[in-house]
């Protein structure tokens, strides 16, 4: 770190201890001894209130040494705030994707630098201490240097989330102490599982230090956590908050990627048909077309006959009409109901519009000189089921789709998530949080090989394994270990049968389909017209009639509803 850094952070350290002594705290220190003197490490704090950054560093300050923070980006960006922590040597991090922070906090801690990080992610809201990232555990692991675990008890009382600034002659007592070091094992989670314990036991010994010197706390303040009595909100009842906004981060975060990779198909495109423009301009004049293919510039066969092309069927203006009216869908509602992460989104979102106008430009111009089966078409095509995707995840739309669960979940085989042979764990667990609400599982094989009972031994759900045969002349109902297995010349005929023995309405399934024909069911094949969510990996006949879009089986598409689907259940806490 540059000199000139460390000359203003020193000066912003003595105006901070000049302010301590203002407001006449009551600091009590100790585990000063477990600070290194030199060299690198991770000083892992509990967060409780804005002050922290200054209480962070304290113990610190006894062995004349700086702490560079990981700190929330936004305060970069803050006037005069925002330079002071550049000068002072800190790091940004992106909360939706804090990967560069990681790389940055690793290189500081490798050169001998004490970082800072407040692995909560945020303020603890129940003034204990909450879950962690293991973001320490992962920089300090990769410099070789051990953390430090730290633990403040009453910044919340000078200022934090939801409550007035007390930061005048406030007397108020202020316990920091530091933990022996800890040395990483390699296993980040459970590294900063066990830093997590420690700082726990330690918190609480500084509640026992606090009441034997100052008398018990009082009583139904908001400053004293729940299991002393104080008016916070219990540790459950935080992390449940902090867990929605955790979930939005990972929403937006996943987002801006659909979007990013929405561009690139745009793109493509777009490239592919101006290309084809071209080609089909050049190969209207017979000489140019001769020149280009001498020149090896375009192939002969698609250019040296000026007729080539009038044969071959275009692709459909219906077709056309769904592509343009998806991409309009991404543009005009993507940014919808977006508070933080909203500028990351917004930038790959202008450049996408300005795509997306490109790309219908370059349509309108080539509607019919677009083909059937063409690279072009099915470009176009990938981009508008990626409009649907990324549409279809927007939480308005969610709601709108899933707010009810439905009593017989239906999927296409190809259409789970499996693991070592195995439904996968995530989608086991979506399926057993709608239980008992979705009481059936129906699982078609188009290609008549059902999975075994094994594969299915962790489903809640009772189920149903349809196989198809063509040879299958009517509907059999096998006993089988894992459930029962059902015989029929098609998916519908299938389906039309277990739906009629379970007493169920074609109202009680949503239906997660894959396979080519299953179209058949949005229109009510057999009789069983169903809700219908399409992945990704669809063919697009079916990507078109389904009411929404979901991730591949291997992105865990199903999971992701039935997990959406599971969260709108749940109250809204006030």
């Amino acid at each position: 770190m540059s000199a000139v850094s460390n000359v203003v952070y020193r000066q912003i350290t003595h105006v901070g201890r000049g302010l301590t002594l203002a407001q006449g705290l009551k600091m009590r220190l100790s585990g000063v001894e477990n600070i290194p003197d030199e060299g690198g490490a991770v000083i892992v704090c509990n967060h409780t209130g804005y002050m922290d950054f200054l209480f962070g560093a304290f113990l610190a300050y006894r062995k004349k040494r700086l702490v560079r923070y990981l700190a929330k980006a936004s305060v970069f960006k803050a006037p005069v705030v925002g330079q002071l922590f550049q000068m002072m040597g800190h790091v940004p991090v992106d909360r939706i994707d804090g990967g560069a922070a990681i790389v940055k906090g690793t290189e500081l801690a490798k050169n001998g630098e004490l970082v800072g990080v407040f692995a909560e992610g945020t303020i603890s809201r129940s003034f204990e201490i909450r879950s962690m990232r293991n973001g320490a555990a992962r920089i300090a692991h990769a410099a070789g240097v051990p953390i430090i675990p730290q633990v403040i008890f009453g910044s919340q009382r000078l200022w934090t989330k939801g409550q007035k600034k007390h930061l005048g002659r406030t007397k108020t007592p202020i316990l920091i102490t530091a933990l022996e070091p800890y040395y990483t094992t390699g296993d980040h989670d459970a590294d900063i599982a066990e830093v997590r314990r420690r700082m726990q036991d330690a918190l609480e010994s500084l509640w026992e230090q606090y009441e034997a010197e100052f008398g018990p706390m009082p009583a139904g303040e908001y400053w004293v956590p729940a299991r002393k009595g104080g008016g916070a909100p219990t540790l459950e009842e935080a992390e449940a908050q902090d867990t929605e906004v955790e979930s939005e981060r990972y929403r937006v975060r996943r987002l801006r990627d659909d979007l990013t990779s929405l561009k690139g198909h745009v793109s493509a495109a777009t490239i592919e048909l101006v290309r084809d423009r071209m080609a089909l301009m050049k190969s209207s004049t017979p000489e140019a077309a001769d020149a280009d293919a001498a020149l090896g510039d375009v192939p002969p066969t698609a250019t040296t006959d000026p007729d080539q092309g009038k044969d071959r069927p275009r692709t459909a203006p219906e077709t056309l009409d769904w592509i343009k009216e998806n991409l309009n869908s991404v543009v005009e509602e993507a940014t919808r109901g977006l508070e933080e992460g909203r500028e990351k989104v917004t930038e790959v979102m202008a450049q996408l519009k300005s795509d997306v106008a490109e790309a219908q430009a370059s349509m309108t111009a080539s509607g019919k000189e677009i083909f059937a089966g063409s690279v072009v078409e099915q470009g176009l095509l990938s981009a508008a089921t990626q409009s649907r995707l990324i549409v279809s995840r927007l939480p308005h739309r969610i709601k709108a789709e899933y707010s009810a669960v439905p009593r017989v979940i239906v999927a296409d085989q190809s259409a789970l998530s499996m693991e070592g042979g195995e439904v996968s764990k995530r989608l086991q667990e979506a399926l057993a949080e709608l239980h008992p609400q979705a009481e059936e599982l129906v699982i078609i094989s188009q290609q008549g090989s059902v999975l075994d009972a094994a594969a299915l031994d962790a489903v809640p759900q009772t189920v149903w394994r349809i196989a198809c045969s063509e040879r299958a002349e009517a509907v059999q109902f096998n006993d089988a270990p894992g459930g029962d297995v059902v015989t029929a010349a098609s998916p519908a005929e299938g389906l039309a049968a277990v739906v009629k023995k379970i007493g169920a309405e074609p109202k009680d399934l949503l239906f997660f389909a894959n396979e080519p024909g299953d179209e058949t069911f949005a229109e009510g094949g057999e009789g069983v017209a169903v809700h219908m969510v399409a992945l990704e990996t669809a063919p697009i006949e079916v990507v078109k009639a389904a009411q929404a879009v979901t991730y591949s089986a291997e992105r865990f598409g199903i999971a992701e509803v039935l997990e959406a689907m599971a969260r709108l259940q749940q109250p809204k806490k006030k």
